[in-house]
């Protein structure tokens, strides 16, 4: 007769909201991976596959997401405004260097030639 041994242990199997919400636990704790995984008991590789995934799914869906929340959403405005100002004033800086590079040498410049 045969006796089957078993490993003892078996894999521990995670829903759906405890992964989402061990991922945004790290990401919005500013701590290390280790750390999280650490204090949510469990190994820091199941917090990169779960980060992968929830990846994945927000590439797959298109779209990042509105910030939920009047406050959240003035932020997402200001901070949109400081970029798009900083964009132009980019730019205008650029459009008045290629204005300079492409006037013809003054004279008395090396290179002139008249």
């Amino acid at each position: 007769m045969t006796k089957k041994q078993e490993s003892g242990a078996t894999p521990r199997q995670y829903d759906a909201a405890f992964k989402d919400e061990a991922v945004r636990m790290w990401l919005t704790s500013g701590q290390s991976a280790e750390v999280t995984a650490r204090a949510l008991g469990i190994s820091v590789f199941h917090l990169y596959e779960w980060k992968k995934r929830v990846s994945q799914v927000s590439r797959a869906a298109g779209s990042a997401g509105l910030p939920e929340g009047k406050e959240a959403l003035q932020l997402e405005v200001l901070r949109l405004r400081q970029e798009n100002l900083r964009l132009t004033e980019q730019r205008d800086i650029l459009k008045k260097a290629a204005g300079i590079l492409s006037e013809p040498p003054l004279r008395g410049m090396p290179g002139y030639r008249p």
